[in-house]
């Protein structure tokens, strides 16, 4: 897909989301009437930080109604309803159906009229919501269906919506409500879908009923949030026994496996979820998400396509059809799910992204720029869009661009320390190391998640000013950081040899040739310590099995021949020099002039 197609399908996106129907009833008064009781609702965390924005719709005098799973880890909520800002707090919660009640003291509006009815298939419906933040409106569709789930029946709809739709209301032609809109069970751009209305009379009543199941659940949810994953993994083990099948006992194993990086228990976890309840979306894409983060390649390619294949209109499963398909290396097939994905939900930034990424990998800088500049300017408040423009414009050679794009960031993020990674990277390719160091220190200030990429820059940039003992401190500390990470191995002997300290460069690179034989660089660099060590005789063969891996490499060629030269085997060092030249004449005539003809007295 061209960047002018992306472009063309997001601006399609953009219109849909707020185009109003052309039948004859004008949804004008239905939105009068609706939006005095649909309200914006914002979820703050500790520092009173906006987390996330979502919606809320008012059922009585001071009571609004939004879905549990947005408010799960909240430390405070605001909504605002017709310009006014209030105060909420939760006062139940009906966790099987995800609908909980927010109280809001001294409120203006009314409460939106019940519609306890099912409505016809085929009626006409009003979906109105905070949809992306932008304030309440309104979009327009028809019933499709009642559909059944686990925890009981949805109504299906075409009206258009959007994350931030959460919470909001979905409404017949005189305004009532029939539904809570709940974005989380929306399969593709016209499948969507709302808890009915009659639920919401039953919400305080559930609640009390479920008292025991909701202290576990607070109980469990606050050892997540501090990161208590031994506890957590102790309580969810208990409640497992207790209630073998309960969805959030097998959601909290999963998430303290992964955090306890125990792959064969959150995975057992994911499936029993999943197994449970295979029509719903969310518990697959976690099945499918835990599978490929983890290597496992071949089973996360066939589960993508049992969940396209069981739910063909749902663009996040065509998403991770392309995610699994591009992981596999077919590339071909991956852009066509993620266009498929786009297709069907043309908010979906993930396949906007791959798309992205296979045209930078293709060489189209200017496809991938067109999709970020594109996103971004949709989504003035996503930081990663806003770092993803910058990446792309590092990836096609453009570091004066990328520097300008994380210049521009809003003051919220500007001193994020993401953002701080992104400006070291940026100076380094500017060819300022001391002002890349300076970045990558104030991101770490400012607890970069993944500080040892930050240690990493800094010892690049310390060794492009030939520092090399701080360059070597600073990847020590990288490999503290992560000792899984070779790649800062790698860095480490290369700096460790360059700084005269070869022999801890040849510990480093004999270890990472006995872990991944199978790695051309290993072996290069292994050779390339070998020979300033002065063993000679060692180094040849390591160099050698690099280029067999890998023949297209001139500064291996090149340490070959010298390394031949010195160990007097002047007829293999004329045949590598003769390899060299089919495909780097140059590089060949360098080292000829150098290595070869001293001893030959002759020309090439």
């Amino acid at each position: 897909m061209r960047a002018q197609e992306i472009l063309r399908v997001c601006a399609v996106a953009w219109l849909l989301l707020f185009a109003s129907g052309s039948w004859g009833v004008s949804p004008q008064a239905v939105f009068a009437t609706a939006s005095r009781s649909v309200a914006a609702l914002e979820v703050l965390d500790d520092a009173g930080k906006t987390t996330g924005t979502y919606s809320a719709t008012q059922v009585d005098a001071q009571s609004f109604v939004s879905l549990c799973d947005v408010l799960d880890t909240h430390q405070a909520v605001r909504i605002t309803l017709q310009a006014a800002v209030f105060n909420a707090k939760v006062t139940a919660r009906d966790r099987e159906r995800n609908l909980c009640l927010l109280e809001v003291d001294d409120v203006s509006g009314s409460a939106i009229a019940l519609q306890t009815q099912p409505p016809a298939i085929g009626s006409r419906v009003y979906a109105v919501s905070n949809a992306l933040g932008l304030g309440v409106g309104i979009s327009e569709g028809v019933i499709s269906g009642i559909r059944h789930f686990a925890n009981g029946d949805y109504l299906q709809f075409t009206a258009p919506i959007s994350p931030g739709s959460e919470g909001g209301a979905l409404v017949d032609e005189q305004g009532q409500l029939l539904g809570i809109l709940d974005y989380r069970h929306r399969s593709g751009q016209n499948v969507n879908f709302a808890a009915v209305s009659a639920w919401v009379g039953a919400i305080k009543s559930r609640s009390v009923a479920a008292a025991a199941q909701l202290e576990r659940f607070d109980t469990a949810n606050a050892l997540s949030q501090q990161k208590k994953w031994p506890e957590l993994t102790t309580l969810a083990a208990d409640w497992l026994r207790l209630q073998p099948d309960n969805p959030d006992a097998l959601r909290f194993t999963a998430e303290a496996a992964r955090a306890r990086k125990d792959i064969n228990t959150e995975l057992n976890a994911r499936t029993a979820l999943f197994q449970s309840n295979p029509g719903q979306l969310t518990t697959g894409m976690d099945l499918g998400e835990t599978l490929l983060s983890n290597g496992r390649i071949p089973q996360a390619l066939e589960h993508a396509r049992l969940l396209v294949a069981s739910q063909p209109e749902s663009g996040n499963a065509h998403w991770l059809l392309a995610r699994a398909l591009r992981t596999n290396g077919l590339t071909r097939d991956a852009q066509t799910s993620y266009q498929r994905a786009i297709a069907l939900d043309p908010w979906q930034l993930g396949a906007y992204g791959g798309l992205a990424e296979l045209a930078q990998e293709n060489g189209d800088a200017a496809t991938a720029i067109g999709i970020w500049s594109r996103l971004s300017g949709l989504y003035p408040g996503v930081l990663s869009l806003r770092l993803s423009l910058a990446q792309a414009y590092l990836a096609a050679g453009q570091a004066p661009l990328a520097y300008s794009t994380l210049e521009k960031l809003p003051a919220k993020d500007a001193d994020s320390a993401i953002a701080w990674y992104w400006r070291g990277v940026t100076l380094s390719r500017l060819g300022s190391p001391q002002a890349a160091v300076h970045a990558y220190q104030n991101s770490l200030d400012r607890k970069l998640e993944s500080s040892d990429w930050a240690w990493a820059g800094i010892g690049a940039a310390m060794a492009d000013m030939k520092r090399m003992p701080e360059a070597i401190r600073a990847l020590e500390s990288a490999v503290q950081a992560n000792p899984a990470a070779d790649a800062w191995r790698y860095q480490l002997a290369v700096r460790l040899k360059d700084g005269g300290r070869g022999a801890e460069a040849l510990a480093i690179t004999t270890a990472l040739t006995q872990k991944s034989p199978n790695q051309a660089w290993n072996w290069r660099q292994h050779g390339f310590v070998l020979a300033t060590l002065g063993k000679t005789r060692e180094a040849i063969p390591a160099l050698e099995k690099s280029l067999q891996m890998e023949p297209q490499q001139p500064k291996v060629w090149g340490a070959l021949i010298e390394t031949l030269t010195i160990a007097g085997d002047h007829r293999k060092a004329r045949d590598a020099y003769q390899k060299l030249r089919t495909f780097d004449a140059n590089a060949a005539d360098a080292m000829y002039r150098a290595y070869i003809l001293p001893y030959e007295g002759n020309t090439p």
